[in-house]
């Protein structure tokens, strides 16, 4: 099972990535969709956020015991994908939001004059 992690909440979710997105200007992007109106995930999905990656894989039979055995969840963050796209209303209760890393072009203005420059 895979969720994402905001603040102190955590939200079912399908996670994909690409290291170069040629429709947001090249940038590494992440694609999360989740089971949420498109107000509450604008409100969630901000610049800025801070937010991880909960995987849990499925519980299996060790074959020398023969017990279950239920690995431990595993957390990605994800913070450096900080930059708030576009997010995609499926009107089926599902969206779909996009978050960006900074490009290199971003990450040298921040450099130059210190700060937020999105």
């Amino acid at each position: 099972m895979t969720q994402v992690i905001l603040g102190a909440q955590q939200y079912d979710a399908a996670v994909s990535g690409k290291t170069r997105d040629p429709d947001w200007d090249y940038r590494a992007s992440k694609s999360i969709t989740l089971t949420m109106d498109h107000n509450t995930a604008a409100s969630l999905f901000q610049n800025g956020a801070a937010w991880s990656i909960l995987f849990q894989a499925p519980a299996y039979e060790d074959p020398e015991t023969g017990e279950m055995v239920t690995p431990e969840a595993v957390t990605y963050d994800n913070s450096d994908y900080c930059v708030a796209g576009d997010i995609t209303d499926h009107r089926d209760g599902t969206v779909t939001v996009k978050m960006g890393r900074l490009t290199a072009l971003e990450e040298t203005l921040e450099l130059i004059y210190g700060g937020d420059t999105l």
